[in-house]
């Protein structure tokens, strides 16, 4: 980062811990006569207030539904006309627009109330309706993307262009991606060469988040919406997705222990069915007492003298009593004399040279 970039940083975070949305509402808010104020705060769940309808108003006020529509679009019009009198929405609406443009100069609404660390409902009402404020942004509503925020001279072309190449490249990879990976691939792309100057890593990433179609789990992998690594469907699919993170063989109470932590959704995870579920789905290998593993680590099902037949039977020639003893704790999580035991079924394998075993 440069100095420049530093300095901005350091700037845009000393106003993000200054900036107090429902603090600004209620000072342009105080501008209003009461009737139009409570339409407004009614409007867009102010002061603590929650959202009603254009109908539920008018009943209020005894005004048709389209009365209301009328006022709030005129009232709207109004504080644009008088917010820049106030030293504090000017500021609140540079610091905005600011986040908006360097994210390429569109944020999906969420994800702005998210960068901006926002947990408060009425705060987050408040920080909408001053979007609403600020002439030079628009609703970017499209049926490929979540609800955002353009700034103009936004590209939308540009942005379609973006996902695309996104989109290609999970495609060809077809298992999800880790940011770094991502980006690394990204910067590939003959598109990517073109246009440089224009994609940040922070815009990238931001047009990715936009697309409905793409999505990161929970590890922060970006992938299809629809693949299973990113939404399991099931207590299956979950499993399976912990263990390729974990890496290696664990216990299935240890496997639900996983599921939960991560709160794929609001659904608990019981070990027992955890357990039923391993069992009879293929991805999954017993490997040890209660401990699986996933079948494509090489691991594989059936007793370990079954597993040392294998072994052989691959071989190219007789293999000695360690080298069996290592090929199988890759397959198994057995303890050395299980092993040893298995080795010494005659009617399976034999001894054909001092501590060399063949097939019998």
């Amino acid at each position: 980062m440069g100095i420049l970039d530093t300095i901005i940083h350091n700037k845009q975070t000393e106003s993000l811990n200054e900036f107090r949305a429902s603090d600004i509402v209620q000072e342009l808010l105080g501008q209003l006569k009461e009737r139009d104020r409570q339409i407004l705060i009614n409007r867009y769940g102010l002061q603590g207030q929650p959202v009603k309808t254009l109908a539920a108003i008018g009943n209020e006020q005894n005004l048709t539904r389209e009365r209301v529509r009328q006022i709030e679009k005129d009232l709207i019009a109004n504080l644009r006309r008088i917010g820049p009198k106030f030293g504090t929405f000017s500021r609140a609406k540079q610091f905005l627009l600011d986040i908006i443009t360097e994210h390429g100069r569109v944020i999906a609404e969420e994800n702005l109330l998210l960068y901006l660390n926002v947990k408060d409902d009425g705060e987050k009402n408040s920080i909408v309706f001053l979007l609403h404020l600020i002439e030079e942004l628009e609703n970017f509503l499209h049926d490929n993307y979540k609800k955002a925020w353009v700034a103009v001279l936004f590209n939308q072309d540009f942005l379609h262009q973006s996902v695309k190449e996104g989109k290609k490249i999970l495609d060809e990879h077809k298992l999800p991606l880790a940011t770094e990976k991502f980006l690394e691939h990204f910067r590939q792309t003959e598109f990517y060469q073109q246009h440089q100057s224009e994609l940040t890593d922070k815009i990238i990433l931001n047009f990715l988040d936009l697309a409905v179609e793409i999505e990161k789990n929970v590890f922060g992998q970006w992938g299809l919406a629809y693949w299973k690594e990113i939404k399991p469907k099931d207590v299956g699919d979950k499993a399976y997705l912990v263990m390729k993170n974990h890496g290696k063989p664990e216990h299935y109470s240890a496997i639900t222990d996983m599921i939960n932590r991560h709160k794929f959704d609001n659904r608990t995870a019981y070990k027992e069915t955890v357990h039923n579920e391993l069992i009879k789905d293929p991805r999954f290998i017993l490997v040890g007492r209660g401990i699986y593993a996933l079948s494509e680590w090489g691991y594989r099902p059936g007793v370990v003298s079954d597993v040392i037949v294998e072994i052989l039977k691959a071989s190219s020639g007789p293999l000695s009593r360690d080298k069996i003893i290592e090929e199988v704790m890759k397959k198994r999580l057995v303890k050395k004399n299980t092993i040893l035991v298995g080795l010494s079924n005659k009617k399976l394998f034999k001894k054909v040279a001092k501590n060399l075993y063949a097939l019998a």
